[in-house]
């Protein structure tokens, strides 16, 4: 019979055993994925994980050297594949979109903040979420919501005025542009005053938390990284970790608060605004039982639009008036464009076609989002096994979108590639190589962003009303 000394030496020998498979034999001698080329681990635990940490553009360097489809080693030597090929990309986001998962790993930190609404769910459920959600982001529910952008920007704008006549030169706008966007999705999308520009607001505090970097943005990222391998590292008691969980504890209980509202409203006869809520609580009356969105996935959906709708705006407009005070000849362009449309800024209110219909405008907002993309990549896993590229790659394998990597192709976008130039939008021997699978900051096909004409509409005014109004250095 085994002794407890040697029953615990064959567990700690199976133990070293198993590690060595995992991280030596398996990805370099075994795993199909080896024959994909890609840059060598860095470190036996690591992989190649600190260059994407800390190296400007890792993912396009890759691309450049070791063509459209390369292998990466993550955490532990978990391999990666990281494409940038236009019909892989059209084979994950639309002929096979649902073959195509969210890596499940990564969803531990998602759920918490966005609960399973439209951006996570899957299959069948998001065909239904979607299917359901469609008509509430309508073309002429968005041109309604346009009076509402302009009159948080106005707030915005003000709100620098008073701070310039009190001597202030120099002003960090990120947590105003933040908290502007937070209140545009309060209103437009639960009709609710959030005022978070004007008084203080526990919701705006709790995104600050998630999202500002206040909190060192590479130490976040990697707890949420290494929390999806091990979740116990959520529960050590440091500072992200206890402001992540509050911030998250927020976010869920003012959701609630959102939905109970609504549902009080709508129990009383009293559902009868167009904010976003409102209309898909209504559509929900009128479906059969088995297309019905529960309470919940409503609750969820209030999560998903309270961060996909302000934080993702937010960012790429703040990209955009670094951009142009980088940049200042552009920006003074852009601004003889709205003075010439608008020569009164004092009466700037533009309608959805009149903001739309600024060439150099949407020049810009288009050079924003290829530079700066609100979401720089996109992981899938295959649920199956498949040859993608030539290569077979199996099933569970994390599959990486690098937008970041095609956006800045010199093959699509020219020599001059990395740079910001607005013109090249006008300049059709460019424009004629950009389709939906080259240029994607919204994602394309079934699981494209729901709410881009949104945030493109709400974006434009919040830009146009800041360059009209002042001058950014």
């Amino acid at each position: 019979m085994l002794n407890l000394s040697s029953l615990v030496g064959f567990l700690v020998l199976g133990f070293i055993g198993w590690v060595t498979y995992k991280l030596f034999i398996w990805p370099f001698y075994i795993s199909p994925l080896r024959k994909i080329p890609g840059p060598p681990p860095e470190s036996i635990i690591f992989g190649n994980f600190k260059s994407v940490l800390t190296k400007e553009e890792p993912f396009l360097k890759w691309i450049q050297k070791y063509g459209n489809i390369v292998k990466v080693n993550g955490i532990f030597n978990r391999q990666t594949i990281v494409v940038a090929d236009t019909k892989i990309i059209q084979d994950i986001t639309l002929n096979h979109v649902y073959d195509y998962i969210k890596p499940p790993e990564m969803l531990n930190d998602f759920v918490l903040i966005l609960g399973r609404g439209l951006v996570l769910a899957e299959g069948e459920e998001h065909k239904r979420q979607r299917k359901m959600m469609n008509p509430a982001f309508a073309h002429n529910n968005i041109k309604e919501m346009v009076p509402t952008f302009i009159r948080v920007a106005s707030t915005l704008k003000e709100l620098i005025e008073d701070k310039i006549n009190k001597g202030e030169s120099e002003i960090n706008l990120t947590p105003y542009i933040s908290k502007a966007t937070l209140d545009v999705i309060g209103l437009v999308g639960f009709n609710y005053e959030f005022n978070s520009l004007t008084s203080s607001n526990e919701l705006a505090d709790a995104y600050a938390s998630l999202f500002s970097n206040a909190t060192n943005p590479v130490a976040r990222f990697f707890i949420s990284v290494l929390s999806s391998y091990i979740p116990i590292v959520r529960n050590i008691p440091i500072d992200i970790n206890r402001r992540f969980k509050n911030a998250c504890v927020v976010v869920d209980r003012e959701s609630k608060k959102l939905m109970e509202e609504k549902n009080n409203e709508a129990k009383n006869g009293e559902l009868k605004s167009k904010d976003l809520l409102s209309l898909l609580i209504n559509i929900n009356k009128t479906l059969p039982i088995e297309e019905k969105l529960t309470d919940e996935e409503l609750q969820y959906q209030i999560m998903t639009f309270l961060i996909a709708g302000h934080e993702t705006t937010s960012s790429t407009t703040m990209w955009a008036l670094y951009l142009l005070a980088k940049y200042p000849h552009e920006q003074d362009l852009l601004r003889e464009e709205l003075a010439k449309a608008f020569p009164d800024k004092s009466k700037f209110n533009p309608s959805f076609d009149e903001i739309n219909s600024l060439e150099y405008l949407n020049c810009i907002v288009k050079e924003t989002l290829r530079i700066h993309s609100p979401v720089p990549m996109i992981s899938r896993v295959n649920v199956e096994d498949k040859i993608i590229g030539g290569y077979l790659i199996p099933k569970n394998t994390t599959i990486m979108i690098a937008l970041s990597a095609l956006h800045k192709s010199t093959e699509i976008w020219g020599p001059t590639a990395n740079e910001f130039d607005p013109k090249r939008w006008l300049n059709p021997l460019y424009t004629k190589n950009v389709t939906n699978y080259n240029f994607l900051p919204f994602i394309t096909g079934t699981r494209s962003c729901i709410g881009n004409k949104l945030a493109l509409a709400e974006f434009k005014i919040l830009l146009s009303t800041l360059i009209r109004n002042f001058v950014f250095q």
